[in-house]
């Protein structure tokens, strides 16, 4: 009797060990001395072991965010992306209502996209107590920021050897502007990276003039860096060539405000009532917080 049960036991455990090590089961090689040295018991724990597993793998469980390899290309489509539920709820109100599952499939899905396109909700996830949660947001921002500072230095470099190169120097702004209105850069660096894109601008226009959005970057920028001399000459041009533009009128409000001059606020306002401005809906709002238009 005895002699049976070790045949049979020994029949089950070469079969198991040969299950394990063709890598068909989920088990890992781990469990194979308490399948050998622990008849019976032994393999009903492997057999419920690998239950769970093939029901977890069916369900779809997300796991920890940590189990993710995070070093390499993190905010590329590193792994195939799955069939999206059409149960979503959005990542905001996810972080919001503080659901842990939901957060973790969430941020789990952000990472199969673009983050670029989710900045603002990394900023937001950084900052939150889930340990998962916030180390994901971290470390994909430090990646993006990393890669960020390395196309730049690229393009800076580019445009040092080809000062005339127009494209280099497009390539170089629009980088930078991008760097800039991401929000990634601390406020050190941030006002820096300003300063040299002012330069660059006016580089720009240098070789091949002005345009409206140049202009408008121009200002922007200036707006940015307290630099109201900078903002009102800037400006002055767009009143010149777009007079009746929206564009040109909210940019004056903007110059008021940063300035604090209420005379000159007073005298914009009464203008901008005499004009007949194509205001769009978005300007619309934009200026509401002064006058009706």
């Amino acid at each position: 009797m005895i002699r049976n049960a070790f045949i049979v036991h020994g029949l089950i455990t070469f079969f198991s060990i040969c299950w394990i090590l063709s890598k068909k089961s989920s088990l890992s090689p781990i469990i194979i001395p308490i399948i050998v040295f622990i008849p019976g018991f032994g393999i009903l724990t492997a057999l419920i072991a690998e239950i769970i597993n093939r029901m977890k793998d069916k369900i779809g469980d997300v796991g920890e965010i940590e189990t993710v390899k995070l070093e390499k290309d993190i905010y590329w489509k590193t792994i195939r992306k799955e069939t999206q539920s059409e149960n979503i709820v959005p990542l905001e109100e996810a972080l919001i209502i503080n659901d842990r599952q939901t957060r973790k499939k969430l941020v789990m899905e952000m990472l199969l996209d673009d983050p670029m396109k989710n900045i603002d909700i990394l900023l937001l996830a950084r900052e939150n107590k889930d340990v998962d949660t916030a180390h994901y947001a971290n470390t994909t921002i430090a990646k993006i920021q990393r890669d960020f500072q390395l196309q730049v230095q690229k393009l800076a470099a580019a445009h040092e050897t080809e000062p005339d190169n127009l494209e280099v120097l497009d390539n170089y702004i629009d980088l930078l502007g991008k760097f800039i209105d991401s929000r990634l850069s601390e406020a050190y660096l941030l006002h820096r990276q300003r300063l040299i894109y002012a330069s660059l601008l006016d580089e720009k226009i240098n070789i091949s003039g002005w345009s409206k959005d140049i202009l408008q970057k121009k200002f922007e920028n200036a707006i940015a860096l307290d630099d109201l001399n900078n903002a009102i000459e800037t400006n002055k041009i767009m009143h010149e060539n777009f007079p009746d533009d929206e564009q040109t009128w909210i940019n004056e409000l903007q110059i008021c405000v940063a300035g604090h001059d209420t005379s000159r606020m007073q005298k914009t306002i009464e203008t901008i009532r005499e004009k007949d401005i194509n205001w769009s809906p978005a300007g619309e709002e934009i200026v509401s917080l002064w006058i009706e238009v």
